[in-house]
């Protein structure tokens, strides 16, 4: 684990020392950082606890667990007893093409380049073992917690339990154009996509310096919305991160650094849940 990776961890164990009534995973999660087979178990437990958590308590809580959701769900592994959160072997069938394998799983196919170390698609041949994260049950759905500035990832597991499988920090409506709440769905996923200006209506094509989606549009149905119009996830290359992430300075969408647009975009496709709740 790198120095970074530790200090991260540390600051994350600090922010939940300081915090009241928070369950004592401290010593669970310094296990989990030493042995990769207290990871699964320490995910199950703190997904468990996190609905009974309020607030920033339960951001702090979530943000410790981060790491470790990164590593089972967006890692080439092997992390022991996966499969008890989804992420199983899939042997390849003569004829089988990855993007199919990701369709039938509900997923996208980038997830088998996050999960299978050296992947290639143009050299996945039968019988070749790749580890695949199954949403097949639709389950999966995305949270974003506009107060808290965070969006999550939920998914039920073989057993039956709720995980969360990312939550990362993001950046959300200006006072004056408010993202809006409600409970809605994908039904758009666009790489490379134009970008229109919403005050001068300009339309900035991909690749031109004025178009700051950074190559990700998710489109959320404007009626869970209440009607709002234009609302989405997607990447922000318009500014540092320091002056927009964790802060209210969008036209109503949810801005997301590029590594974390990208997971969610190969992780949740066309008709998944979005709840945006305050």
């Amino acid at each position: 684990m790198t120095r970074i990776t530790v200090l991260v961890l540390a600051a994350s164990f600090l922010a939940l020392a300081q915090q009241p009534a928070t369950p004592d995973f401290g010593p669970k999660f310094r296990a989990a950082t030493q042995q990769p087979d207290e990871i699964v178990p320490l995910i199950l437990e703190v997904s468990e606890a996190l609905p009974k958590v309020d607030g920033d308590t339960g951001r702090a809580l979530a943000d410790a667990l981060e790491p470790f959701c990164r590593q089972v769900f967006f890692g080439p592994g092997p992390i022991p007893g996966a499969e008890r959160l989804g992420v199983v072997k899939h042997e390849v069938k003569s004829g089988e093409l990855p993007g199919a394998i990701a369709k039938r799983l509900k997923t996208g196919a980038g997830m088998l380049k996050y999960l299978n170390a050296n992947y290639d698609d143009r050299r996945v041949a039968a019988g070749a073992k790749l580890n695949v994260l199954d949403l097949s049950d639709g389950s999966l759905q995305l949270i974003v917690d506009i107060t808290r500035r965070r969006l999550a990832s939920w998914h039920k597991t073989p057993e039956g339990k709720y995980v969360l499988g990312l939550y990362v920090p993001v950046g959300v409506g200006a006072q004056e154009s408010p993202t809006p709440t409600g409970k809605t769905k994908i039904v758009d996923r666009v790489r490379n996509p134009a970008w229109t200006e919403p005050k001068t209506k300009q339309v900035f094509p991909h690749g031109d310096p004025g178009n700051v989606l950074g190559g990700y549009w998710i489109k959320l149905d404007p009626d869970g919305l209440g009607g709002v119009t234009g609302i989405g996830l997607h990447g922000y290359t318009g500014a540092p991160a320091v002056d927009w992430l964790e802060q209210g300075s969008s036209s109503g969408c949810v801005r997301m650094l590029q590594p974390d647009i990208d997971r969610v975009f190969e992780l949740a496709l066309e008709g998944t849940t979005v709840t945006l709740t305050k």
